[in-house]
């Protein structure tokens, strides 16, 4: 089972594309895309062979107009990514050696999940998918959940839920993922908790040594 929640997983990050406009909400967005993603996914069967960069490029250009990897970043990174900790340090060094780590830690985070999930994706074969609005309305943090439905061999479809929240520039953007009930942000938060541990506190080796596997750290977490 967890091996197909992963494959549900794979849709994830390459559901949106960058044609959307910022007036549409976050249903629209996931809505209107859905179908143009199974499209970039059939014309890479024809090429993905022999060009298998040019997939994961196309992937790369897709993501990064649509997911707030620096906020999805920092809220895994925790207390270390937070506006408190930041605020909290004394001079000017610390500060930039803080920022430093946000984005290096976003640049790992990032390209990691990107040549993770453009393999990922071509395993979706097709199913039927249904996108479902879960409320009409902003709760407290600013966010608004997006539900969607992937048919496969089970008769009850895998469950996505899309956090997404409205930039200040009016575009909505992924902030977090929930899969069969499986909250991404936290099981990749506790992953970079227990390296934190294990490196002893030293945040350089935990970005140093960072990597996304995801069928590993779902399958533990669904133990």
């Amino acid at each position: 089972m967890c091996k197909k929640i992963v494959v549900a997983l794979f849709m994830v990050f390459g559901l949106f594309s960058p044609s959307f406009a910022a007036d549409k909400g976050p249903y629209e967005v996931v809505a209107d895309t859905t179908q143009e993603l199974v499209k970039v996914i059939e014309d890479a069967r024809g090429y993905i062979d022999t060009d298998p960069q040019r997939f994961t490029n196309e992937v790369r250009r897709i993501m990064d107009e649509v997911v707030d990897f620096q906020s999805f970043a920092r809220g895994i990174m925790g207390k270390y990514g937070s506006r408190g900790y930041y605020e909290s340090l004394k001079t000017e060094a610390e500060r930039a050696q803080f920022r430093e780590r946000v984005i290096r830690f976003t640049d790992s985070f990032k390209d990691g999940l990107i040549n993770t999930y453009s393999k990922g994706l071509l395993g979706f074969n097709g199913n039927r998918i249904e996108v479902l609005p879960l409320a009409d309305d902003v709760d407290l943090s600013g966010s608004v959940g997006v539900r969607q439905d992937i048919y496969g061999e089970r008769a009850k479809p895998y469950q996505v839920v899309y956090t997404l929240r409205q930039g200040s520039d009016g575009v909505w953007k992924l902030r977090n993922v929930i899969i069969e009930g499986l909250n991404l942000g936290r099981i990749y938060q506790n992953q970079f908790n227990a390296a934190v541990k294990q490196y002893n506190g030293d945040i350089d080796k935990v970005i140093a040594n960072w990597t996304v596997a995801p069928q590993e750290v779902m399958e533990k977490a669904a133990e």
